[in-house]
């Protein structure tokens, strides 16, 4: 769009300079120069012809216009430089980020490492314990039992030695 706003203004302008002053036709505007109206103008229908005078555009008007739309396009090549520098930003801080996430992510899973080690190693000596308590149970049962039968012998032998 800007270029071909571009291209109307730099053909009225060239325009300006090639076409023959009409000083007695027109009537001038504190001595400037009249610049035809380069705009497109609507199509014609074809019964009518297409010869009606063309808008005559004054040279400051146009002028004007250029320094506008120079400042317009200061405006928007900052505003573009402000948004290219925050773009810019956001992706540094994005991989700053990502680069923080997978620094995490490798702790988290040296610590998931570590964690599953020592839960094996807990699990392991609790086993190790439960097996241990199983052994002293059936050991205390065994001496029970056999301390048992030891007095029942005993009292046997007793027995068989007063009455016989």
């Amino acid at each position: 769009m800007f270029v071909k706003s571009f291209a109307v203004l730099l053909f009225a302008v060239a325009f300006a300079f090639a076409a023959p002053s009409n000083a007695g036709n027109a009537p001038s505007n504190a001595g400037n120069t009249q610049v035809a109206n380069t705009q497109a103008a609507p199509a014609q229908p074809a019964g009518e012809s297409p010869a009606a005078p063309a808008e005559m555009v004054p040279v400051d008007v146009m002028q004007e216009e250029l320094a506008l739309r120079d400042s317009v396009m200061q405006v928007r090549d900052s505003l573009c430089m402000v948004e290219k520098d925050s773009l810019r930003k956001t992706v540094v801080v994005e991989e700053a980020k990502c680069a923080n996430w997978e620094q995490s992510y490798q702790v988290m899973k040296q610590n998931n490492e570590v964690c599953a080690k020592a839960l094996g190693i807990a699990i392991e000596a609790s086993e190790k314990d439960k097996d241990r308590a199983d052994e002293e149970r059936r050991k205390a049962a065994v001496m029970s039992s056999s301390s048992f039968m030891g007095g029942l012998l005993v009292g046997a032998l007793l027995f068989w030695l007063i009455f016989d």
